[in-house]
């Protein structure tokens, strides 16, 4: 990413009045986080602002301020600036969302993702960055120097501590950088506590969750050399339980951390609709390779992408391309040495 991208970001988000703004879907906190900080800051600007999330606010994050706003569709054309925050691919802000944002002139991405699906006339994207919310950061610091107004308010700081907390795993994750602790320290300085952030994204499941992750571990395998880990929620969970898949945020996370295992998977099969996939890697383990040969996408060591039903079909492709993957890494390690 460069300096001339974060300025010509500032200077369209400067000359717009009417600006969309787009999570992904399936949000999570730091998508969110980025939106609804960005959301603070262009309101406090005199901006109109629509915030739009396809899925909805999953309820481990509606305690999130300025939450109300987000909507999940608009019949709104009259944009003159559209922002997409973290969301790897156009496509991943779902249909309803992505033609609101194709109404706007201009587009911005903002994105930790580096991959294929970069998109944008305006591209803010850097892959050193632990969640897009140190990206977001950098453009409100810019926006706040162009326009002369303070926009670090604690509104903002919560916001996007959200974003660092969640995509760091509370700066659990090898993608934590000393950017990352530096921007934590000036968002903590501003009134965003970690503490109960993380208490609230990770320690205020419902009981239907947690009865979720109960079903998902009782399904846990593994393959026989133990590197692949995998797990499902089946539709009948989901009905029988009055769940959304909402509340499967984090189980992924438990399906990697079976010992020796170097890719975790969760598979959704989300009632009437399709499979949905979510894999997490070890070091030495690229995910987003796996979840492109899908048509998915994601970072090195936390993708997604989803599959037509049935769920036992999507299971045995994505495992045997997670198995291929590791030995086309082992090869290649083998030919360097």
């Amino acid at each position: 990413m460069s300096h001339r991208q974060i300025k010509r970001a500032t200077e369209a988000i400067c000359a717009a009045q009417r600006i969309v703004l787009a999570c992904h879907v399936n949000p999570d906190g730091d998508t969110l986080g980025c939106v609804l900080a960005l959301a603070h800051a262009l309101r406090a600007l005199g901006k109109e602002v629509t915030a739009l999330s396809s899925d909805g606010v999953p309820d481990i994050y509606r305690w999130m301020p300025g939450v109300e706003w987000i909507e999940t569709s608009t019949t709104r054309r009259d944009f003159d600036l559209a922002i997409v925050c973290d969301a790897g691919a156009l496509d991943r802000v779902g249909r309803a969302v992505q033609s609101a944002i194709a109404a706007a002139p201009c587009l911005i991405d903002i994105d930790h993702h580096v991959t294929e699906g970069v998109f944008g006339d305006i591209q803010v994207v850097d892959a050193t960055a632990a969640a897009t919310a140190e990206l977001v950061w950098q453009v409100l610091r810019a926006l706040g120097v162009a326009t002369g107004r303070d926009l670090a308010t604690q509104e903002v700081a919560v916001c996007l501590m959200a974003g660092i907390i969640t995509d760091t795993g509370s700066f659990r994750f090898l993608n934590v950088t000393p950017r990352t602790f530096l921007l934590a320290a000036r968002l903590q300085r501003l009134g965003a506590l970690p503490a109960p952030i993380a208490e609230n994204v990770f320690e205020n499941r419902s009981f239907a969750s947690l009865k979720l992750m109960g079903r998902a571990l009782d399904s846990l395998q593994t393959t026989p050399d133990g590197r692949i880990a995998w797990a499902h929620v089946t539709a009948r969970d989901f009905e029988e339980l009055g769940a959304t898949d909402a509340e499967t945020e984090g189980i992924v996370t438990q399906v990697r951390a079976v010992k020796d295992a170097l890719v975790g998977i969760l598979f959704r099969e989300i009632p009437g609709r399709k499979v949905r996939i979510s894999l997490r890697g070890r070091d030495g383990a690229d995910v987003r390779k796996i979840a492109e040969a899908f048509g998915g996408g994601g970072h090195t060591l936390a993708a997604g992408c989803s599959l037509a039903p049935p769920l036992a079909d999507a299971e045995r492709l994505v495992i045997a391309e997670a198995a291929r993957q590791l030995e086309k890494a082992e090869g290649a390690q083998a030919h360097e040495t």
